[in-house]
């Protein structure tokens, strides 16, 4: 079995158990999608699953998760029958036990247990005890009156369980960036519809199998919209360049895929559109550009990763595990970037443009 641990979700109140609940359910439901039959049982401040000890990265990709161990489940009296066991394949040269009592009318205290436990292990195993830097961390948790005993803990995402936070669009490219914004956005409880521009056949494959890593941090697989976006561009391009603006072609790319954003937000009932701007980044994400851009729909704009550098957001995308797709393909130039473009655009003047060019 596998037991849960969350950090926020406690701290919601009266609403806490709504959010205990979901996130069992997504445990539950995300370890069938991958063929694990489970169940989960709800304890103040954990959850018990009750699955396959293989599932446990599973489990610790599932945001509201902080971490998850593999445990054995037993009486008290019942660990010095178990321990031998559960270490013979083990020869560190130090240990220690860390206790935590979840449930503190557990007559015996955490010290009292570090003491007995540890004393037991020295005696049959001859190890030495070291409570600074020990090279064996024995866990035991009290929960419920019963002992449950682990090595080790997979860190999780954290944040808070997927479908607490409502519906939102994410556009989502081949590049780094945008696909750091839609997990951050799961991390934080919002249920992704993926939506992607397509202008390559092979970047329509990257950002497959980039949605899919995605989807490894959803209980269900994440949805994804594909626009053929190539010649709604090309008539951009021809059109700014009939009129001699295509310096301002970034600029009407973001437009009119924010555009197409606000139609399939009112389609699906999202609350808002998640994109990954990265303030100065690039041409389309200075302030004045961004501004002009968001006049293409109604609905609020997700930028979490705004005040992000590169290096900040390389770092959660390796993490993750999409920046491994995207070194495998490599990254695609676009072929109606001008050599100059609009930095600073100016509303009156992308006004104007619009109007000539708005039938597109």
């Amino acid at each position: 079995m596998i037991i849960v641990r969350y950090g926020e979700l406690g701290l919601k109140g009266k609403n806490r158990r709504f959010f205990e609940e979901l996130l069992a359910k997504n445990i539950e439901k995300k370890l069938k999608r991958y063929g694990y039959s489970s169940r989960t049982r709800i304890v103040r401040g954990r959850i018990l699953v009750y699955a396959s000890d293989e599932a446990v990265e599973l489990v610790s990709k599932c945001p509201g998760v902080v971490s998850a161990s593999v445990a054995k489940e037993r009486e008290y009296e019942e660990l010095k029958e178990l321990l031998p066991q559960m270490l013979k394949n083990y020869r560190p040269k130090s240990f220690k036990i860390e206790t935590h009592r979840v449930d503190k009318s557990f007559p015996k205290t955490s010290v009292e247990i570090n003491e007995e436990i540890g004393e037991f292990i020295v005696k049959h195993f001859g190890w030495k005890v070291d409570l600074s830097h020990p090279e064996l961390v024995i866990g035991i948790e009290i929960i419920r009156g019963k002992a449950y005993v682990f090595l080790e803990k997979y860190p999780g995402v954290g944040g808070l369980p997927v479908g607490s936070s409502g519906k939102l669009i994410a556009l989502i490219s081949g590049g780094i960036d945008s696909p750091v914004a839609a997990y951050l956005m799961l991390r934080r409880g919002a249920e992704i519809i993926a939506l992607h521009f397509k202008h390559s056949d092979m970047e329509e494959r990257k950002v497959r199998e980039i949605v899919k890593v995605l989807s490894e941090y959803s209980p269900r697989e994440i949805p994804l919209e594909i626009i053929e976006h190539e010649k709604i561009l090309r008539e951009y391009s021809n059109k700014l360049k009939s009129i001699k603006k295509e310096r301002w072609i970034c600029v009407f790319c973001k437009y009119s895929m924010l555009k197409i954003a606000n139609n399939l937000a009112k389609k699906k009932g999202a609350l808002g559109i998640v994109t990954g701007d990265s303030l100065g980044q690039v041409a389309s994400q200075t302030l004045e550009n961004m501004y002009l851009e968001s006049m293409a729909t109604k609905y609020p704009i997700y930028r979490p990763l705004i005040g992000m550098d590169k290096m900040e957001i390389e770092k959660i995308a390796r993490e993750i595990g999409t920046y491994d797709v995207f070194l495998s393909y490599g990254e695609e130039k676009c072929p109606f970037r001008p050599r100059y473009v609009v930095t600073q655009g100016k509303p009156e003047e992308f006004k104007k443009i619009l109007e000539r060019v708005k039938n597109i």
